[in-house]
């Protein structure tokens, strides 16, 4: 009887690892609510993250694309870098729909920025638009994750809108 006791837990999963600052708005599709560091990128295996999309624009404090390149390549992480402004432009928010629905099924992608706001505004528009969540359900993840600019928040809302009605 005793054996019988400790077999449940021998047998249950352990905790899933994440990565520090990180907030999951969608099953394997996480925001960074910072810049990267290095407890971010030793995280990352141990969360299954496979691919990371990086956001930040050349200029931005702190930011050294070359040595992300490389701190993500050490860990044997896909990188992918999309360079977006506060308020992007359409053609860019369709470039970033496009890359998530061409990453492969099984893929655990962190989109980051620099504190949060674009990388969950363009997450947004694609859990309303690809995902079919709710508006203020995927609004309220967005701004969980960070999403806080109101010219942001306008821009995603707007594109939105257009996409779907047009």
């Amino acid at each position: 009887m005793f054996f019988l006791l400790l077999v449940p837990a021998l047998i249950a999963p352990a905790p899933a690892v994440g990565v520090p600052d990180s907030v999951e708005m969608a099953p394997g599709l996480f925001v960074l609510k910072g810049a990267p560091t290095a407890a971010t990128y030793s995280a990352l295996k141990g969360a299954g993250i496979t691919h990371v999309i990086n956001l930040r624009r050349d200029g931005e404090k702190d930011f050294d694309s070359e040595a992300e390149t490389f701190a993500l390549a050490a860990v044997d992480v896909s990188y992918i870098r999309l360079a977006l402004p506060k308020v992007p432009p359409k053609g860019d928010l369709d470039l970033f729909r496009s890359i998530l629905k061409d990453l492969p099924k099984n893929a655990r992608v962190l989109v980051h920025c620099n504190n949060g706001n674009r990388a969950a505004g363009v997450i947004y528009t694609c859990l309303v638009l690809d995902r079919g969540v709710d508006y203020e359900k995927a609004l309220a993840l967005a701004r969980e994750a960070g999403l806080a600019s109101p010219e942001t928040e306008t821009a995603m809302k707007a594109y939105v809108n257009a996409k779907k009605q047009g």
